[in-house]
């Protein structure tokens, strides 16, 4: 684990997030000098213990930094502390994706409910249709499709990415209704809100026999 020092002026505000004093305001400042001329004394001294809180944009920026300044020691923490912080998403957002998928093969409102996020931003495209924009719009057409017989639902080439706020799985749907079958091609985008990933945007089409 790695961190930004506290003795460098970071304070940590009531509600537990990181905060910068004004002091330390220059480290990040640092770090676009650093791009410039290669070198800046106050960043091998800002990496200590803990790096909870600093979001992954600013961890990698910080790892390059360290190789740059041939810190090698902080370099391996920082470079530790992303992996296993982008290891951790990726397997919430996995979680989250299958939990969708779940809902969606036994035609569970509810829990179909429960995956989607809050917001006017929530979109959703069904295979063949056209965009249905907003969280009440988006419900709606799950709770006419979820009416219909159930379906056995599989994945294949599953492919996710998991940012601080933002993630996205690609993946190909094997769908299996007794007496029809079909493939489609989705995009589930999640979004964190009040600290666990929900589904914002779903697109399905039409996918070739052979992907």
């Amino acid at each position: 684990m790695t961190t930004i020092n506290q003795g460098s002026g970071h304070t940590n505000s009531p509600s537990g997030t990181l905060t910068f004093a004004p002091r330390t305001s220059g480290i990040r400042k640092c770090y676009r000098q650093q791009r410039q001329r290669r070198h800046c004394p106050s960043i091998r001294a800002s990496v200590t213990e803990r790096t909870e809180e600093v979001p992954l944009a600013d961890l990698q920026v910080m790892l390059e930094d360290a190789v740059r300044q041939e810190d090698y020691q902080a370099a391996a923490r920082l470079r530790d502390e992303l992996m296993q912080r982008q290891s951790d998403g990726k397997a919430m957002v996995e979680e989250a994706n299958r939990r969708f998928y779940d809902a969606f093969q036994r035609n569970d409102l509810k829990a179909m409910n429960d995956i989607w996020g809050q917001g006017e931003h929530v979109q959703c495209i069904h295979p063949a249709a056209a965009c249905i924009a907003g969280r009440q719009n988006v419900m709606e057409s799950w709770g006419m499709i979820l009416r219909e017989a159930p379906m056995s639902i599989s994945l294949e080439d599953v492919r996710v990415y998991a940012g601080d706020t933002v993630a996205y799985v690609t993946c190909v749907e094997v769908m299996d209704a007794g007496d029809s079958r079909g493939r489609t091609a989705a995009t589930n985008i999640f979004e964190k809100q009040e600290g666990r990933w929900v589904l914002v945007h779903h697109h399905g089409s039409p996918a070739p026999i052979f992907v």
